[in-house]
């Protein structure tokens, strides 16, 4: 189905889930992701398979993948114009300025895994502690933007993986062009003294193939969905780069058209779903290794078995990106700090550790 048409058809069923009964609906749930990738795979499809069975078909969904209806970055907007009512993920850190305190998950962290951050997560949304001006979390993010949210699966821990390069202590990082998918990848590495580049997921295959970049930090987990489980050989890892978290978004308009029973329903299954997609984020980081090892020669190395000046500087750097994206966040006027530490305490609750450092910075 092509874009023009996609959007013909979503004008229709809106039209036709207004005029439809209080306790029936037809939504449309929309992705800017291929179908293979883990967020489609084993959470929008699996959410919406529950939703109908759940309902007993009173609600029903139109499902639209790979940006046919709507692209990344563009979910906010689709959701607030009605052109879909649900968003399969929302990916906050796509739309520019508009999610200041979502790439949190993404600050470095040890001993983190998929479930950890995905429940650390959900209870920051949950969480009745005034960050600035008298708002919580959740109020601050999302509750004026027309939507309601619920945490996804996150991904299994970012690593930092090579094509050829071997990373094996400081110097090895200088200049070498690694792809960065947020701002605070970016910051990462330039504070480890690589060349960050920053291109979205789906031009890895590309960037990688033709030498455009060396390496990636990326999902061990998420290689299959881009294709590049067959180009990268050396990975560093038990040293989370962050992991990537977004939401489940169902606009306020939809939401309010909902009959409590079913709002019950769609609060329960969300955060059952985002919690099953965790466990499988992290199940596919083991089979994901076990086949680039035995296929295609790939190695592992854990932080822990680098040199010590390695670890220290990888440690270092970790730290450095915690400050920087509290200070620069903190001086656009959102309160980056009170964020990054009720979202430390929670992941430290989960039994994870942040960078030596951190917790002295935010009085911890």
């Amino acid at each position: 189905m092509n874009q023009f048409s996609g959007k013909l058809l979503a004008a229709a069923l809106a039209a036709a889930s207004l005029a439809a009964p209080a306790t029936a609906a037809e939504l449309i749930i929309s992705t800017g992701l291929g179908q293979p990738h883990m967020w489609v795979a084993h959470h929008m499809n699996p959410f919406a398979d529950a939703i109908e069975k759940g309902s007993n078909g009173d609600i029903t969904f139109t499902r639209f993948y790979a940006g046919e209806l709507t692209s990344v970055g563009r979910e906010l907007d689709a959701l607030t114009s009605g052109a879909i009512q649900v968003a399969a993920p929302l990916l906050a850190p796509y739309h520019e300025g508009q999610f200041p305190l979502s790439d949190v998950t993404q600050l470095p962290t040890y001993g983190t895994d998929s479930p950890m951050v995905t429940r650390a997560f959900q209870k920051l949304l949950d969480s009745d502690v005034e960050l600035k001006d008298g708002k919580t979390f959740y109020q601050y993010e999302i509750a004026d933007k027309g939507i309601r949210a619920w945490a996804l699966g996150a991904t299994a821990p970012y690593s930092i993986s090579t094509v050829k390069k071997v990373l094996k202590e400081p110097g090895d990082f200088q200049g070498v062009p690694l792809r960065a998918g947020s701002a605070i990848h970016t910051i990462v590495l330039e504070k480890l003294g690589s060349t960050p580049v920053t291109l979205p997921g789906p031009q890895a295959y590309e960037a990688l193939s033709r030498g455009t970049i060396e390496g990636i930090i990326i999902a061990i987990s998420d290689w299959p969905s881009y294709s590049i489980q067959q180009l990268l050989r050396h990975s560093i890892t038990d040293v989370s780069i962050g992991h990537w978290e977004s939401y489940l978004a169902i606009s306020d308009a939809m939401w309010n058209g909902l009959t409590d029973e079913q709002k019950k329903l769609w609060d329960e299954t969300a955060r059952r779903i985002g919690a099953e997609n965790a466990q499988m984020w992290e199940t596919n980081v083991g089979v994901v290794k076990e086949k680039s090892i035995a296929d295609d020669g790939g190695s592992f190395v854990a932080v822990g078995e680098l040199s010590k000046e390695m670890q220290d500087h990888i440690g270092k750097a970790g730290a450095e990106t915690w400050f920087a994206w509290i200070e620069k966040t903190e001086a656009n006027g959102h309160p980056a700090k009170a964020t990054a530490k009720l979202y430390a305490e929670l992941i430290m609750a989960e039994g994870g550790k942040l960078p030596e450092g951190v917790a002295a910075y935010l009085g911890l």
